[in-house]
């Protein structure tokens, strides 16, 4: 396993080419630090107009003695990366981040139910009515 450093920089390196290739998106140089000061419920956020992402150390940690340092790290990641990047819509960041995640993971890795447990209930209940229909029943 490589050291935190490194495997930041793999895992930033990673989304940098994820999201050029899928959404064209360049990605700014970023700098991610971990922080012991959030509650539980707050894994990592972003000031506005900063380039860090302050990561919940104390949950960071809970998922590395699990061994899924690196999904858990990209899940995170790309989410307050595409906040940097100016979607400030949660749901939207959330709804982007399972799409990525999906497509490079698949639907069962630790990072697809990872982001799944993120995902707004709205939008979840709208990804299961797709599978059964071919599209989202909004009741519209």
């Amino acid at each position: 396993m490589p050291a935190l450093g490194i495997l930041i920089d793999i895992v930033l390196e990673d989304i940098k080419e994820d999201l050029k290739r899928k959404l064209g998106k360049e990605v700014p140089s970023i700098s991610v630090k971990l922080v012991d000061y959030l509650p539980p419920h707050i894994l990592a956020y972003v000031r506005a107009n900063d380039y860090t992402i302050y990561v919940n150390s104390q949950q960071y940690m809970r998922a590395r003695e699990l061994g899924f340092e690196y999904d858990y790290l990209y899940v995170l990641l790309l989410h307050e990366i595409l906040h940097i990047l100016g979607i400030a819509d949660e749901r939207e960041v959330r709804r982007i981040d399972l799409e990525l995640i999906e497509e490079k993971f698949g639907e069962e890795s630790f990072a697809y139910r990872f982001a799944l447990e993120l995902l707004d209930p709205r939008d979840l209940y709208l990804k299961g009515s797709q599978r059964l229909g071919g599209k989202p029943n909004t009741f519209m």
